[in-house]
């Protein structure tokens, strides 16, 4: 399995572009997947520069509603009008960031929803990809692992109220599709908290060493250098991880600098950053 991050916030190189979101292009079995799109078309550039066809890409999955996650959707699918699109029913609800007295929209593909059904393929809960590859919901209840972003919102019964996290997803995948060499963990966000999604994997798959753990925690602010959650809520964060086994971390995207940090004193070596341009292979 191979895994290229097409897109984050920062670059292994200056001739790649960057911004506040996140595209993992990924490789398995011999087929072709994206987990999200980026903010913007910028994904287009930095695939030819690193020699990654998108239209050859069979499926794209949305691990949530947010613009910084679906911004170049629309482009895969111009490029690619076959293309199966995974996302949960609830990234169809309204969802929104609160700046000050600023309402910003984080719904950037429903119009494409509603323009092509058909290349869609929703789901509640868990969703079979392929043979190998899972996308699932957070199982574990404990919400005070849950991001702590008060910028987050969502529209229920016509108000506004504080986001439910209920539109994301995360991804388990078998590297060849082989149940016994162990699996890979995929969470772009972790807006439910990385505990929990991997307690979670290890309710589901209780057989299957966990050989990686890839994606982003939510606890960057308004800047890589700045939390959007108490200093506290990190060290618990890290704290918990050390008691659940797994390979490698590869971070990145709205885990900020400042938050791996953080992270960094206490997990050493097994918490890596990940940075646009650079792959991996299990």
């Amino acid at each position: 399995m191979r895994i290229v991050a097409l897109i984050e916030n920062t670059s292994a190189s200056e001739k790649l572009r960057v911004e506040h979101g996140i595209s993992l292009y990924v490789e398995n079995a011999g087929i072709r997947y994206l987990i999200d799109t980026g903010a913007s078309d910028k994904i287009l550039y930095n695939a030819k520069r690193l020699g990654i066809n998108l239209s050859s890409v069979a499926a794209v999955m949305i691990s949530h509603n947010s613009y910084t996650h679906t911004g170049g959707l629309d482009d895969i699918y111009k490029r690619n009008k076959e293309v199966r699109i995974y996302a949960k029913k609830a990234c169809l609800n309204d969802y929104f960031l609160k700046q000050s007295f600023i309402s910003v929209h984080m719904n950037k593909f429903g119009y494409l929803y509603e323009e092509h059904p058909e290349n869609f393929i929703l789901y509640n809960k868990f969703q079979q990809i392929d043979t190998g590859f899972f996308a699932m919901s957070n199982e574990h209840p404990d919400t005070s692992f849950y991001c702590e972003d008060k910028k987050l919102y969502m529209k229920k019964d016509g108000k506004a109220v504080r986001d439910d996290f209920e539109h994301e997803s995360f991804y388990v995948i078998f590297p060849e599709n082989d149940r016994t060499g162990g699996l890979v963990v995929i969470s772009c966000c972790s807006l439910c908290g990385i505990t929990n999604i991997l307690k979670t994997v290890r309710r589901r798959f209780p057989a299957s060493p966990i050989l990686s753990v890839i994606g982003g925690f939510h606890l960057m602010g308004s800047t890589t250098k700045k939390l959007s959650c108490s200093v506290d809520h990190v060290e618990k964060t890290v704290n918990e991880i050390m008691t659940i086994d797994t390979g490698t971390i590869y971070t990145c995207h709205c885990t900020g600098l400042t938050g791996y940090g953080i992270m960094k004193q206490k997990l050493g070596d097994r918490l890596q950053y990940l940075q646009t341009g650079e792959e991996l292979i299990f």
